[in-house]
Formats: C-alpha cells, structure tokens, sequence
C-alpha cells in the first residue's frame, strides 16, 4: 500500500493511499481485506497487501515485509473510500451475459464495511473512452441501478492515462473537472470525520464559557430560592 501525502497548507495536509486491485473471482477474500482496512487501527504506509499466490514471492521479499512491519510508519484511520472499477471490462461481460464482474463491484461497494464510513463510497469508473458514447452512457446507468446509486452523485466517469499516469490529452476539460470533483468530494466527505484540533486559546475560552454557565446556573438557584421565601413571606412583612 502507497501512501501519498498532499499538502493543503502549512499545517494541514491530507494522505491518499493506493492499494492493489482485487480479483473478480475471490471476492470473499478482497471483503476481508477491506475489512481489516477500515478497521479503527487504521492503515500506513507499506502496509502488505497479499494475496493466495504471493506466497512464492515471499522469500524474495523479506527485506520489504520487515520495512513493512516497522513502527515508523504512522497509522491513520480512512475516512473516504473511492472505489475504483473498469467500465470497459465490466460492459463487455454484460454484453456476454456475464455478470460475475458487476456482482463482485456491489458486493465490494455495498459492504458493511464502507458502509459504516461517511455514507456511500466514491465510485470511479475508468476505461469508459474504449466505448462508444451511447455504450458509455448505457454503462454507466446499468452499474448506478445495479448498485442501487445516484448516475449522477457520487460516480465519476474518468478517461484512461498512459504509462506514465498523464491524461492521454491534457486539455481534456471534462476528465479534469470529473478529477478534481471527486478528490474534492472526498475532502469534505473526510473533513466531516475529521476532529478539529484545539489550540490553547480553544481550550481557555471552554473553560471559561462553563465557568460562566456554573456562575449562571448559580444565580439561577438563588433567585428561585429567594423567590419562594418571597412567596411564603408575602404580606408578613411590615414597614
């Protein structure tokens, strides 16, 4: 697992992490994973991400899984998930009857364990421009009712990137928008989550507004005890 770090500012940033992608025939296994994931421990840098079939590569590795175990990584809890799958391939299953892909994405998308994030994860659908615009449309509707989601909230549509992580074109002001729409979805998705942390001058003026509120409530019982002896006294009283 990649962690990416981004700075909003000199003192708040926020931290994207890139993992591996699962397999359609195992997802019993990717649930699991996810789960482990979204756990309150939380994620960090290097984290291992394996599968069945890595056990052959594990003696190969073994100066990276202890690197991978050390404690200089700071964990951190994930506040918004995106998901990301493959239109191109989901839809040509579809054209072959073959739903095994679609299912595996909603048992993915409607897992307990997203779910007991910030609402609904972000989902990104990639390789959408290897269809036609009618196929890309119909695509994107068939997954939204399938999952049971909005075709129009929450779902992105991105184009592919090369090798080197570059929009094919650059001046693609759709692909763009679409990007910088949902890294900014899943800031304020992540800022709810989010605890502000408190300065001193936060910390002093708590206080002082509960010291006000026990002086408050101090004076309040008075003024009803003073107003009952008032009552019991009425008329008593002689000048």
């Amino acid at each position: 697992m990649e962690e990416h770090n981004v700075l909003r500012s000199t003192r708040s940033g926020f931290c994207i992490y890139d993992t591996r992608g699962f397999d359609y025939d195992r997802v019993d296994e990717a649930l699991l994973e996810l789960k482990e994931w979204m756990a309150p421990d939380g994620v960090h840098h290097k984290k291992l991400c394996s599968r069945q079939e890595d056990h052959v590569l594990v003696p190969m590795l073994n100066n990276e899984l202890e690197d991978a175990s050390s404690s200089m990584f700071i964990k951190r809890s994930v506040n918004c998930v995106m998901v990301v799958a493959n239109a191109y391939e989901i839809y040509k299953s579809l054209k072959l009857d073959d739903f095994k892909p679609l299912d595996a994405l909603k048992q993915l998308y409607c897992s307990s364990s997203l779910n007991k994030s910030n609402g609904n994860p972000i989902l990104i659908l990639t390789h959408g421009d290897e269809l036609s615009t009618e196929d890309r449309i119909d695509c994107r509707l068939k997954i939204c009712k399938h999952l049971g989601t909005s075709e129009s909230n929450g779902i992105y549509d991105i184009v592919c990137v090369t090798e080197y992580g570059l929009l094919a074109d650059e001046f693609d002001p759709i692909s763009a928008y679409s990007v910088t729409e949902a890294v900014y979805r899943s800031l304020l998705i992540s800022d709810r989550a989010q605890l502000v942390k408190k300065t001193f001058k936060d910390w002093a003026l708590f206080a002082l507004s509960c010291l006000m509120c026990f002086i408050a409530s101090i004076f309040a019982c008075l003024a009803q005890l003073f107003n009952v002896l008032a009552q019991k006294h009425k008329g008593k009283l002689k000048w």
